[in-house]
This record gives C-alpha cells, structure tokens and sequence, in this order.
C-alpha cells in the first residue's frame, strides 16, 4: 500500500512538473510582447531609476493604489534597466511569478482534498487537476500577458502560500507544535501582509481563510489549542471584520456622491450591471473562448434598470438561484457551496461598488480557483468505478484549455489580427479602438485608422480623448481639417471627463502636432486646450488643468511669445508641480538672460517640494543640480549655447537632458517629455 501511494506520488510530482513546464512554454510563445495602457502610467518612472535612492523613491511613491504597491514596483525596479525595450525579460518573470502561483494552487487544493477524502491518492490527482486547469485557463491569460498585471498575480501568489499555509496547518498531526503557530503566523500574517502591499485585494486572505474554516474544515479537524484559535481570531476573523466594517461605512458616502465625473455610470448602475458581468466571467472561465481573451474590455455597457435589458435581472435570477442550490446542497455536495462563496467573496472588492472600472480578466485570477476546484473535487466524488473515466474527461478539458491557451499565446505578437479581433469582441472599448488606430497607422493605413476613430465617436461622441486624436489624421483630408476642428471644439465645451485628454494635447503641443495632420498647427492645440478649461470638470482639477495651461506654453514657444510662454510656465508648475516642466520654463527664462527670475522660481520649487522625505530628498538634488548648471551658464554666458539649443527642432526635455547629461557626466538621457506627460497622467 505504501509503496502504491509513494508511486502516486512520484507520477503526480512528475505530472506536476510537466504541466508546470507546458505554461511556461506556452506562455513563452508569446515573447517579446508588448506594453499596454495601463504599463506607461506606472511603469514609466523605471527609466528614471539610476541608483537606490531613485529606487527607493519610485518604489515608496507608487500611485496605482492606496497603498502605493511597494513589493510589486520592488520587482519592477530590479528590472529597471529592461524597460521599455526588453519586455521580453520583464514579462518572463510575470511567466514566473504564474509558474509558482501554479505550484501552490496544487498544494492548496491537495490540502483541501485531504482534509475531505482521507485517500491521499486521490487527493495528488485532484491537485494535479486544479493546478492544470488554472495554470492553463486561457481566460487568466491577460494577468501575465499584460505586464503590469504582475501585481495582481504576485499578490495572488503571497495569498495562495498563505492560504496554503493555513490549510496545511489543520493536517498537522501534532496539534500543539510550534510548527502549527509558525504556520498561522506566517501564513495568515505575512501573507496577508505581502499579498496587500503587493496589490491591495490581497487584504482578502482573512476572507478565504474563514471561508475554508467555516464551510470545508470538518469541525472535527479545526484546530482546538487556545493559542491557535487566538492566532486565528487575531489574524483571519479581526482583519476580516475590519475590511467588511470599511467598506460598510464607506458605502453610504458612494451611494449619496457617485463617483465623480471621471465614471460614466453611477453606483447603482455599477451594481446592478455585476451580476452579469460575473456571469460573463463564469462563462469565460468553463467555456473559454481565444476572442475573449482580450485586454480591452474598458467602457462595458451599463443597465439603466432591472429591466433595461432584461439579462439584467436574467443574471440576477441566476446567481439567486445558483446560492440557493449551493445551500440545499451543502452536506451532500458542500464543494458546489464553497467553491460558490470562494468565487464570489474573490469578486468582493473589484465586483461590488466601490468605482473601478466595469469589467477585467485579471479580477478573476484568485476567484477562479474556487470554480476550479469545485469542478475536479465534485468529478472525484462520483462512483469510483467511473475514476478511469473522470480521469480522461479532466484530460480531455484541461487539453482543450491548452490548445485555446496556445492559440492566444502563438498569436499574440500579431497585433493588427488581434486588434481587429478584440474591437470586434469589444466594440465599446474606447482602448481598443485605439490600439487598432495604432496598429493601422504603423501599416501606414491613415485612413483606415482614421475611420476607426470616427467609428468610435460616432457610437460615444463625448470621448474627449479620441476626439482630440481624429484631429491629428488628417492626411490627404486637409481640405475637410477646419470642418473637423470645430466639430471637435464644440465637443469638448460639454465632453466626458478624461484626465488623459488633457495630457495627450500637452504631448502633442510638446512634439510635433502636425506629424500626420499637416493643417493641425499649435494655434489648434491651443483652442482644444482652451475648449477644456471651459470645460468645468477640466479646469476645476489642478493637475489637468496645468497640462491645459502646459499645452498653451508649449504653443507660445513656437509662436516665439516667449514671455506668454513663461507665464504658462509658471502657473501649469504652481497648478502641478513637475520639475521637468520647471527646467524647461527656467531654460528659457535663463536664454532671456532673466537669471534673477530663474534663482527666484528655484527657491519657490525648493517650497514646493513633496512631502516624502525620499523623494523630497531627489527632488532637492535635482534643482541643486540644475542650479550649479544656471550659474555656470552664465558665469560662462553660456545665453548662446541656449539659444542654439532651444531654437533647434528638439522636444524641451531632450534638451534638458543634454543638461543634465553634461553636467552629471551620463551616458544615457533621461526619458522624453512625452514619455514624461504619460506617466504623469494617473497623477
């Protein structure tokens, strides 16, 4: 008997490995890749990383959440030097980071087995099952393909090893060791620790602890020590309650204000519209689908009612339904109910009514587990005369994940195919329309790209953004570019909100506005800018309205009003302060032989400075540097050298790179101002 289960044990480690190894290769087949929207906003400062104090400044100053994410732009910043151009080596460690989730995926649902089927065999073979199928679920696959998602999968990974730990806690032998106590704490502490600094779902490890202790460990195999049972209420039930108590109170508050004009549905509508997005997500996850596999899923349409449309209440019907079922059948099939609530309680922040945006793959990359395990738990629980032929039907399904997998994966560096394929899964999505616009413009199909913008404002006229990029397509249409100006201008008196608009006529002002649209010329830009400051939404928030007023300087110094221009300089820094548009104010003022203004506007930043000592203390280094550059420049009268250089056809930050570059004695510049106004568009 011993020597039948070493052997189980034996294949299911090697069966293990193989599968572990299949992900990574399939995966593997979709390198380099490419960065995606929500890559330049965060990730975009590694370029300015140039030793650990620049490190630690862009690990401690995350704004992709309220808790800044530190461990995950730990990561990032070890691969600071790879990005943008290496993404092949950035998206090799999210493969990574999925292959050792998937390792402790097999080890969380083996322990779960085996605290429900004494068999241990069985249990190896219901891991290996759980750990195929979501290692494999192509629907998963935009955690990983997406870099940035590598927040959400090493968040997931710190809740897997803590849950895991937990579990496994319950199985030991020895009720009072140390080992159990180590194991709480470092499972249900640390973990949930990591997992929420990582990403800040992580929080909901407490929530999945007490799922399993109160619907899969049997009464008999709880743990009864007084210690342990403290560590548990301290560590799983208080956490718990804390995060159930903080979204409690702050629902009233969402319910009265909504979400502000950046959301285009309110919290009413975001909630009636879950149950059929969770619906969608379950569809997905058992049946998938390579075109669904996409990461445009962006403005997903909303209900107006439970009737408008129907599926609105169709969807909720189900889900009742679906609970009631799990419940009447929780002693004869308790997996269908925890699975159930596993699934749902994963969904409890980002599915609920708290303002993020509709619909996202990655959100189902912890919840997936409890479907998957319900599933493989509930087939090992049929007759075991039939085991030979459960065995081949999981087979079979987790073959069929991996032929979809491999579709998506060996297809995904075709991006005109996807785009195409994506908008048309996805007509809403704003980002996909986008991306194939991209796509078509590097084939040199203007046209085309142009038609697709206009399809998109046609079905949503008040995309801000999209309207502002039809106006730079108009090649071989100039004739029509008056006509399309105002139409654009009327629409942005009244337009959506959209931060991003704002920072994309910045850029354009700070480039060349008429690359592909010789009649757009900086007069353009400034009337766009002007049509949003009357824009309220725009001109009442300080950090769009200094890209606006940055737009208007940008175009002053085309126009050769130089004084204009530092107007707008100062007040888009007073409104936003950004030492990058700081230096270039104060190059030009310094061209002006002005230096008595350029010392008084560096002691003023000097003021402003942030408030984190990290980066208070780059900060000041920074306009200590480029103050020792303004009084050689004019020890030297170096007005000249400036002039030159501000009058050659070079982007205002490239120039102060060569500044900065000179003086520090760097090889490499630093990053454009376009790359610069992207990554400050979250701010």
């Amino acid at each position: 008997m011993k020597s039948m289960r070493s052997q189980v044990r034996s294949v299911s480690i090697l069966l293990l490995g193989i599968t572990i190894a299949l992900i990574l290769w399939l995966y593997s087949l979709a390198l380099p890749g490419y960065a995606l929207f929500d890559d330049w906003p965060s990730l975009d400062g590694l370029s300015k990383i140039q030793d650990i104090h620049s490190g630690l400044v862009y690990v401690s100053t995350g704004i992709t959440g309220p808790l800044g994410r530190p461990l995950s732009l730990s990561t990032f910043a070890l691969q600071a030097s790879s990005w943008p151009e290496n993404m092949s080596a950035l998206l090799s460690v999210n493969f990574g980071v999925h292959a050792l989730a998937t390792l402790m995926t097999f080890f969380l649902a083996v322990g779960l087995a085996r605290l429900r089927i004494p068999e241990k065999t069985v249990s190896s073979w219901i891991g290996l099952g759980v750990a195929a199928l979501w290692g494999m679920s192509p629907f998963l696959a935009t955690t990983h393909l997406m870099l940035i998602q590598r927040m959400t999968s090493l968040s997931a990974l710190f809740v897997l090893m803590g849950l895991t730990a937990f579990v496994w806690a319950q199985l030991l032998k020895d009720r009072q060791s140390w080992r159990v106590r180590l194991m709480l704490v470092c499972g249900l502490g640390f973990g949930t620790l990591c997992a929420a600094l990582s990403k800040e779902n992580g929080a909901l490890l407490s929530l999945f602890a007490l799922v399993i202790l109160w619907l899969w460990v049997p009464p008999a195999n709880r743990l009864r020590g007084a210690v342990e049972r403290s560590l548990i209420l301290l560590l799983a039930v208080v956490p718990a309650l804390l995060l159930v108590g903080y979204l409690a109170i702050r629902l009233p508050g969402i319910l009265e204000h909504g979400y502000g004009p950046h959301r285009y549905f309110s919290p009413l509508e975001r909630m009636m519209g879950q149950p059929v997005v969770l619906l969608d997500y379950l569809r997905n996850l058992l049946l998938p689908r390579a075109a669904a596999v996409s990461p445009f899923t962006d403005r997903w349409p909303v209900p107006s009612g439970w009737l408008d449309p129907l599926s609105t209440l169709l969807a909720a019907g189900f889900w009742i339904a679906l609970i009631l079922t799990a419940l009447m059948l929780r002693k004869k099939a308790p997996y269908l109910l925890f699975g159930l609530t596993f699934f749902l309680v994963g969904h409890l922040l980002e599915s609920s009514f708290i303002g993020l945006e509709i619909y996202f793959a990655h959100r189902n990359y912890l919840p997936a587990f409890g479907l998957y395990f319900a599933l493989i738990f509930g087939l090992f629980c049929i007759a075991v005369r039939y085991r030979r032929l459960v065995i081949i039907a999981i087979s079979s399904y987790v073959l069929i994940f991996m032929v979809i997998l491999f579709q998506v994966t060996s297809q995904w560096n075709d991006a005109l195919p996807n785009a195409r394929i994506w908008l048309d899964e996805n007509p809403w999505s704003q980002r996909g329309a986008q991306f194939l616009t991209t796509q078509l413009v590097r084939k040199g199909d203007l046209q085309g790209a142009r038609q697709v913008l206009d399809a998109a404002v046609e079905q949503n006229p008040g995309l801000a953004l999209v309207q502002i990029q039809r106006t730079g397509l108009c090649l071989g249409q100039e004739e029509e570019f008056p006509r399309l100006l105002n139409e654009v201008i009327s629409v942005l008196h009244t337009a959506n909100y959209q931060p991003l608009a704002a920072y994309e006529l910045a850029k354009f002002a700070n480039a060349d506005p008429a690359h592909l649209c010789p009649s757009r010329d900086y007069s353009a830009l400034s009337r766009m800018a002007d049509a949003l400051l009357q824009n309220p939404p725009y001109a009442q928030n300080k950090n769009v309205r200094s890209q606006l007023i940055l737009t208007k300087a940008f175009a002053e110094v085309e126009t050769g009003d130089i004084k204009k221009a530092n107007d707008y300089f100062r007040e888009s820094f007073r409104l936003s302060p950004n030492l990058d548009v700081l230096f270039y104010g104060l190059s030009l003022m310094a061209n002006a032989g002005e230096y008595d203004q350029v010392y008084a506007f560096l002691a003023e930043a000097r003021e402003l400075s942030p408030r984190s000592r990290l980066e208070r203390s780059l900060w000041l280094k920074r306009l200590d540097d480029f103050l020792e550059i303004m009084r050689e420049s004019q020890r030297i009268d170096s007005g000249r050298l400036l002039s030159v250089l501000v009058c050659q056809d070079v982007p205002g930050s490239s120039f102060l790179s060569f500044l900065e570059g000179r003086f520090r004695g760097q090889d490499q510049p630093t990053p454009s101002a376009s790359a610069i106004l992207d990554s400050a568009a979250v701010l």
